[in-house]
């Protein structure tokens, strides 16, 4: 056995660069977070916390996971206070802290641990985040401490999953009175808030956990309320009406920056924005095509005109602080190429290329502005464009439709590695689906298909040695980086803003604002 992660070997996990949040302070008070979104569901099986990224904010706090991540990235103990990971990356032995309680006053022991993870290894109940939880074959309880994990195959990144926020703790009793699915109006986690009050889409009351293992929080309740207006939550900021709000427009951080009452936390995030290209269609099969649709584009323009510098345009599948990501080339934007390219694949004023464009409605940053830019962009490189504007909420599922039912040729898409590994994310979106004729394995909705890629991401995953899983990584990223699957656009920063008063609120590179160690 080689100790892969460790009460005290916690710094040689991810290198995550940055992670910004404010300095300590006093406690005992009730903070209230206006989120961009709402919490719908609170169980980390049957649609795993719904309601994006609203969630899984709510569920920092509510449920504590199998392991953790600190305040840079990298993978900590949580519920179990120290694990094992055999050589042959085969098997795990977790050894779980004694004395924590669920907030029914159940014990979140060996065999509760053995019964979330049996919740997450049924692919009925756990049907989302499948690349974290697939490579499990059971868990089987050794003593009232120990859980070993055995896997059908190597799996590098079963630490990744185990801190990832669908590993969340729930109460087998809990899921025993309220059943399978109503636990998710009824979570009873073992995190350091319990529920009050729940009203789904609107508003969750939570409060803190007097027996949490931790100790008791340093504040005494937290609401989460959905505030859908990007002004609106600015204004219940200022007037003191929230203490904390995410999402934050970039044409708002400077106004805010002045106003000695506020303080902003912008983050680099690890979400990618671009627009996949549907590759079942024979119009962009040729690679000349999509080298020409990305060479169309503005990038440096949208970062810099429309995020006003908090965003970056990519250089690699992954952004700059994911686990695992390598640098492959910098973005050019030359119409004049993308032109003679078209041309080349027998594209031009005669025999225009024409593609339907989805773009989501208050889905990701400044979505619709940005989707403008690259239609204007496309139809100057001599493209006819149709865009259809989708309503965020009814997006997801125009993404995930058989081939015969997608209605579109490129679509707006950003994925967010929210266990912060490259090889996660490159799995995601870029291994081969079982069958592109049905509905994606995951989110590689585009129906990229390159064997020579498959094969490095597998051999990735059943190598333990980091340097080496990040160079099949690398070749990885440089293979899809030419094949142009998407066309690349830029990676925001994560902006939120709290109260001057209000301190250690975390805003984390994969999108969350966590509230579980706020205080103010």
């Amino acid at each position: 056995m080689i100790n892969r992660r460790s009460l005290l070997a916690a710094a040689a996990a991810s290198p995550i660069a940055f992670r910004a949040m404010a300095q300590s302070g006093a406690g005992g008070k009730t903070l209230t977070y206006g989120q961009s979104t709402a919490p719908l569901t609170l169980d980390p099986s049957h649609g795993s916390f719904s309601g994006y990224p609203a969630g899984y904010e709510a569920a920092l706090c509510l449920y504590d996971r199998v392991l953790d991540f600190d305040a840079k990235m990298n993978i900590v103990p949580g519920i179990a206070e120290s694990w094992t990971i055999a050589g042959d990356l085969m098997s795990a032995t977790l050894k779980i802290r004694a004395g924590v309680k669920f907030h029914d006053g159940t014990a979140c022991d060996a065999d509760a641990v053995k019964f979330n993870l049996e919740r997450l290894i049924d692919k009925q109940r756990t049907t989302t985040n499948r690349p974290l939880w697939d490579a499990l074959a059971t868990a089987d309880v050794t003593d009232a401490h120990t859980v070993t994990i055995r896997l059908k195959t190597p799996f590098s990144q079963l630490p990744n999953s185990l801190a990832h926020g669908s590993a969340a703790m729930v109460s087998p009793a809990a899921v025993a009175k309220y059943g399978e699915t109503g636990i998710a109006q009824n979570p009873i986690g073992a995190g350091p808030f319990r529920m009050v009050k729940f009203s789904p889409g609107q508003e969750l009351l939570v409060e803190a956990f007097p027996d949490y293992w931790g100790g008791k929080p340093r504040t005494d309740q937290i609401t989460f309320r959905y505030i859908a207006e990007a002004a609106t939550r600015v204004s219940a900021l200022r007037t003191g009406a929230v203490d904390v709000i995410d999402n934050v427009p970039v044409p708002l951080v400077a106004p805010l920056k002045s106003d000695p009452k506020i303080a902003v936390i912008a983050v680099p995030g690890l979400r990618p924005i671009g627009c996949v290209i549907n590759l079942s269609r024979d119009k962009l099969k040729d690679v000349r095509v999509r080298q020409a649709l990305n060479l169309a584009i503005p990038v440096e323009t949208i970062a810099e005109k429309v995020f006003l510098g908090f965003a970056r345009a990519p250089d690699s599948p992954l952004a700059f602080n994911t686990q695992g990501y390598h640098s492959v080339a910098k973005l050019k934007h030359d119409p004049a190429e993308a032109k003679a390219l078209l041309a080349a694949a027998g594209f031009g004023p005669a025999n225009k290329l024409s593609l339907t464009f989805n773009v989501p409605v208050g889905l990701f940053p400044n979505d619709v502005s940005v989707g403008e830019i690259v239609a204007n962009a496309l139809q100057q490189a001599g493209l006819d464009i149709q865009i259809n504007k989708i309503e965020g909420a009814a997006y997801w599922e125009t993404l995930r439709q058989d081939q015969a039912n997608l209605k579109w040729d490129i679509a707006m898409f950003g994925f967010n590695p929210s266990n912060a590994s490259g090889l996660y994310h490159l799995n995601s979106l870029f291994k081969s689906n079982a069958d592109d004729a049905g509905k994606p394995d995951v989110w590689n909705v585009g129906r990229y298909r390159n064997a020579e890629v498959d094969a490095l991401l597998t051999k990735a995953n059943e190598t333990a040695a980091r340097a080496q899983q990040d160079a099949l990584l690398g070749q990885a990223q440089d293979i899809i980086w030419k094949d142009a699957p998407y066309i690349w656009l830029q990676i925001n920063e994560n902006i939120s803003a709290v109260r001057e008063t209000v301190k250690d609120v975390e805003v984390w590179p994969i999108v969350f604002t966590n509230m579980r160690r706020a205080a103010g």
